[in-house]
């Protein structure tokens, strides 16, 4: 899984950790303005994580092996949020288990420990774990 972290931060200027150091996060879809400029300061949804409690964001995000939590326990995490934003008037289609499938899958290979940062839609090492 992809968890929200402090690690790495500082090494980009456009560096941000808002979200709750340790909870789970999810990317949103890119802005056509992030897609073309993702590194400006008007939006940042091209570069960063979304936190699945709080909604908000940070640059970088922590792989972590979650003992106990299942592919249909993040699923349903996933799912929750959505019906939260839902309830607060967003109107977005939103594919819970496409997400989870899709993070999974950025996770898995990589090694519990790994910092990833994300770029519009690559998702790339920042720090390896050690």
């Amino acid at each position: 899984m992809l968890v929200a972290s402090e690690l790495g931060q500082g090494t980009r200027p456009s560096d941000v950790m808002d979200a709750i150091e340790g909870e789970l996060v999810y990317m949103v879809d890119v802005c056509p303005d992030s897609r073309r400029f993702p590194y400006s300061a008007w939006c940042d949804c091209g570069i960063t994580f979304c936190g699945i409690v709080s909604g908000a964001v940070t640059s970088t995000a922590l792989v972590r092996d979650l003992e106990g939590l299942t592919y249909e326990g993040y699923v349903a995490c996933l799912e929750t949020t959505h019906e939260d934003a839902v309830r607060g008037g967003c109107s977005c289609g939103f594919d819970a288990d496409g997400i989870a499938s899709a993070l999974c899958a950025i996770a898995a290979p990589l090694r519990d420990g790994t910092v990833v940062e994300r770029c519009v839609d690559r998702v790339r090492v920042r720090l390896r774990a050690v």
